[in-house]
């Protein structure tokens, strides 16, 4: 069926198997037109408005595979349409006048929506399923390493002692929220549509109220309340619901890359024999598959521009705007299939460097502990007299590149209160992790 390839919604070249090349594939595509046009010829026949004959041999050629891709792909070029071509086409291939019945009192845009909208549903559906198995191996994780003492940095920046559990916490926390964003949507993205030429339903009167509201039901899509051919907001939610979740993925995709790297080396994507991370330096081992997840992140953010774009649709119709929606459509839920999909592979493989972590923990020898030491300090002089002394000592030893522990003592003001022992016991990471671990329970639970 590769003639029909032309049909597919564009997806570019993303890790995306399950969306990209099942879900919105040109047969995929195709079919489901089909089969938006063969459930109406169910309901109208219930409703007796076409012979239940002719519902019946639509509906038993409802079947992409029977359908000639080379009359197709001429009748394309003939019309230029993209509905046309396919109704003459499936007309075609039904017995009797059952084809005279095919779209009968609809128009191209109702047939469209619809079955983009359950091709949407279904990429939307398996991302979020991705979402919340990824959402559960995060949680797995952070449960693992809650009392991993490791270095938190703000600003790239070694700032106090956090525990690996609790980073991974929150990007659960952030998970949970973007799953709850594309389960609180579901209902109000996914309508249908069967509205006729403009929107009034003119061509049934006085059976497409009826007619509309079976259809839905049929096809498992909510009946909206008026015609939405202009009206793209549901499509711009769920192209931003998943773009918001690319760019969480992304955050964890950037953590990780970013602990790779050699002189951290606190994290890393798995490894196996075989695994080549560069064509000249056989050393490397990069970190491609985090460095991909960014890269679609990044490129889901310029989705949400043509999305807005199509909201400035005119009057009852633009062809203008809907033109901009199998792409931007398209890209959002591929790079949020490939996004979750790679995010998937490498926290099942995810290395935790132990070594690497502890190492870090000293490097600046004790510095990030001038919290800790002010605050034991400010007993004695004041919370800000306490900051002024230890930003005087800490700046010194930076900038004279000495022992932090050895200014501290040399100090009268400190080394006066403070023994190497005490030094020892502030310094220590393990006592200066607040309440990591209770955030971890809070967010993850101390249990699967």
């Amino acid at each position: 069926m590769a003639g029909f390839e032309g049909r597919s919604l564009s997806c570019g070249g993303f890790k995306s198997e399950d969306v990209a090349r099942r879900i919105f594939g040109g047969e995929n595509t195709i079919q489901t037109q089909m089969d938006v046009e063969a459930a109406l010829a169910r309901v109208q026949a219930r409703l007796g408005v076409i012979p239940q004959a002719a519902s019946d041999e639509i509906n038993r050629k409802c079947h992409v595979e029977l359908l000639d891709v080379e009359e197709y792909n001429r009748q394309y070029r003939i019309t230029n349409h993209p509905l046309v071509c396919l109704i003459r086409v499936y007309a075609g291939i039904c017995d009797g006048d059952a084809g005279e019945y095919i779209h009968f009192g609809t128009t191209t845009q109702d047939i469209m929506d619809t079955a983009r909208m359950l091709q949407l549903k279904q990429a939307y559906e398996l991302i979020t399923e991705k979402a919340v198995r990824l959402r559960g191996r995060i949680a797995e994780l952070a449960r693992r390493y809650k009392g991993l003492v490791m270095m938190g940095r703000t600003n790239d920046q070694q700032a106090l002692p956090i525990t690996l559990g609790f980073k991974m916490a929150t990007w659960a926390d952030e998970l949970d929220r973007s799953i709850e964003r594309l389960e609180g949507s579901r209902d109000r993205i996914f309508v249908g549509s069967f509205f006729g030429a403009a929107g009034t339903l003119a061509s049934l009167e006085e059976k497409g109220l009826d007619i509309k509201r079976e259809l839905m039901r049929e096809l498992g899509l909510g009946d909206a309340r008026i015609m939405w051919f202009t009206s793209r907001d549901r499509l711009v939610e769920l192209a931003s619901n998943l773009c918001i979740l690319a760019g969480t993925l992304g955050r964890i995709g950037n953590e990780v890359y970013n602990g790779q790297r050699s002189e951290v080396d606190e994290l890393a994507e798995g490894f196996k024999p075989g695994k080549v991370g560069s064509s000249t330096m056989p050393h490397k081992r990069n970190p491609f598959i985090p460095g991909e997840i960014v890269s679609y992140a990044r490129l889901a953010r310029s989705v949400m521009v043509d999305a807005l774009s199509s909201m400035e649709g005119t009057n009852e119709r633009d062809v203008r705007t809907i033109g901009l929606e199998n792409e931007f459509l398209a890209r959002a839920c591929c790079l949020a299939d490939a996004a979750v999909s790679r995010t998937l592979v490498l926290m099942e493989d995810l290395e935790v460097h132990e070594e690497g972590i502890r190492r870090n923990l000293d490097l600046l020898g004790g510095l990030v502990y001038a919290e800790a030491l002010m605050m034991r300090l400010s007993g004695d002089f004041g919370r800000l007299e306490a900051h002024e002394i230890v930003y005087e000592l800490a700046q010194k030893a930076i900038s004279e590149n000495l022992s932090f522990r050895d200014v501290l003592l040399a100090d009268s003001r400190v080394g006066g209160r403070l023994t190497r022992s005490d030094l020892d016991e502030i310094m220590n990471p393990a006592h200066y992790t607040g309440l990591a671990e209770h955030f971890v329970d809070a967010v993850v639970g101390e249990e699967d």
